[in-house]
């Protein structure tokens, strides 16, 4: 049951308890029609018993009829045949001392248990004694004859149980037509239920679709409940959530905004004044060797322009490479065969031992052909410079077929990464050169993001690294 979806343990419940709702009526209404028809025997059993005592009564007057008299005519089943019913007469003892019935034999004495209720009855002088038996399809009547106030016999009248029988197979009838109305209200609740079940769970339909759409990113549309019951309070708490989110993500993204540009500010201040000091270093030699009058004056101002224009360049550098990362979200979409552009790039890099290897043809993808340039360039520049000088230079460029992607893979014998740093590779600002700022390898995770591509690499220490770029397909 805990299995099931809410709506379907909201309809089973609901089911269940229509089914034993109707249960409990028709079982109570069985009951309530057998109480009521044997209350109603019992009644008519009396009338007939006493109808029979005043026939034995005026019929055993002792001016007329003794009771022995009585027992030996065929009064008593005249009797019988006029009230349609069988009559056992038996003395204060319970011995049967008469019977209508000559063909039953097996009448048998009272029980003394019946005789001593009988007998207590008629010690506390009662005018009318009288004793029902309720069995299971039998009811019997016991009654004490009295003549002038003196109790001399006891009557027995059996109530016909084919009479009761015949009540059972009314019953039973009243059973089969409860069934068929049951059996269609329960249907018709049944579609009820349905409804008012679809109605209930409607709006935490809406609420779930609402909470699988939900992003920190972008404008989260309310939704609209006119009722304020239980469901609108649930709606009307998912609305200040949303509210509340897009707050908190406005927050956020103006403390990372914040956050970002203050450390870039620090990383290009950072990046800046390290060719600051060589360069007042430089203005100050040379003021000196001017004012020296130095004889070697022209060599000291070739070297100074040498010394300046390094740094100047050093600092576009760092410009250009800022420049870049910021502005990787500007795509100009294209559609090339990626095995020619990867060409064109790798063929700039002959002289520095890259070689450019594939049997896939017609690889076309959908990209910015100056973001992939980007891509190439730091892989196959990383590469090169993590090769020692001491060894010879080998990097492979290949296009493998990989499902709906394809792989560039750029492999290299270099030093390989170290495991200590392996996770930190694609961080800003991490590096592990003399020079640069770290923004290599971030630029180029960020740029493979951007069009649903992934990045990944396999290294060991001492045989090298290989970089594997995937790319989605297009047709």
């Amino acid at each position: 049951m805990r299995k099931l979806k809410l709506s379907h343990r909201i309809l089973m419940s609901m089911l269940v308890l229509i089914f034993f709702s109707f249960l409990a009526v028709g079982v109570t209404t069985i009951f309530r029609y057998q109480s009521k028809n044997k209350e109603y025997h019992k009644e008519r059993l009396k009338r007939k018993d006493r109808a029979v005592a005043q026939s034995i009564k005026y019929m055993t007057h002792p001016e007329t009829l003794s009771l022995n008299e009585f027992l030996e005519t065929d009064i008593l089943t005249k009797l019988s045949k006029i009230h349609k019913l069988n009559i056992n007469i038996y003395d204060l003892k319970g011995r049967l001392v008469g019977t209508s019935d000559k063909n039953n034999l097996q009448i048998s004495n009272l029980p003394e248990k019946l005789i001593s209720t009988i007998n207590q009855k008629i010690e506390v002088q009662a005018n009318t004694v009288r004793e029902i038996r309720d069995k299971k399809e039998v009811l019997e009547i016991y009654t004490v004859l009295y003549h002038n106030k003196k109790a001399y016999g006891i009557l027995n009248i059996p109530y016909n149980s084919n009479e009761l029988n015949d009540v059972n197979e009314e019953i039973k009838t009243e059973v089969m037509v409860l069934v068929k109305i049951y059996t269609f209200l329960f249907i018709i609740a049944g579609l009820i239920a349905i409804f008012l079940l679809r109605q209930i769970t409607k709006p935490l339909k809406i609420v779930t679709q609402k909470l699988k759409d939900v992003e920190i990113t972008k404008q989260n549309e309310p939704i609209v409940w006119p009722v304020k019951d239980e469901l609108g309070m649930l709606i009307t708490q998912y609305n200040n959530l949303i509210k509340e989110l897009k707050e908190k993500a406005d927050k956020l993204a103006k403390s990372e905004r914040k956050s970002a540009w203050k450390k870039m500010a620090q990383q290009i201040a950072h990046e800046i004044k390290n060719p600051l000091t060589p360069m007042r270093l430089s203005v100050q030699h040379f003021e000196k060797t001017i004012q020296k009058n130095d004889e070697n004056l022209n060599q000291k101002v070739k070297e100074f322009t040498s010394t300046m224009l390094q740094q100047i360049d050093t600092m576009s550098a760092v410009a250009s490479a800022f420049s870049d990362f910021a502005s990787l979200t500007k795509e100009v979409l294209e559609e090339f065969a990626l095995e020619k552009e990867v060409g064109k790039i790798t063929d700039l890099y002959k002289k520095e031992g890259v070689q450019f290897e594939f049997e896939q043809k017609d690889c076309y993808v959908k990209m910015d052909k100056t973001h992939l340039t980007r891509v190439l360039n730091n892989l196959i520049q990383n590469a090169i410079q993590a090769i020692p000088s001491k060894k010879e230079k080998k990097v492979t460029v290949e296009i493998n077929n990989n499902g709906k992607f394809w792989c560039i893979q750029i492999k290299d014998n270099g030093l390989g990464i170290e495991q200590e740093i392996i996770d930190k590779i694609f961080e800003p600002n991490f590096t592990t050169k003399n020079s640069g700022m770290g923004l290599g390898l971030a630029m180029v995770k960020n740029i493979i993001n951007d069009f649903q591509g992934e990045i990944s690499f396999i290294t060991k220490l001492g045989v090298g690294t290989t970089f594997f770029v995937q790319i989605p397909k297009i047709n």
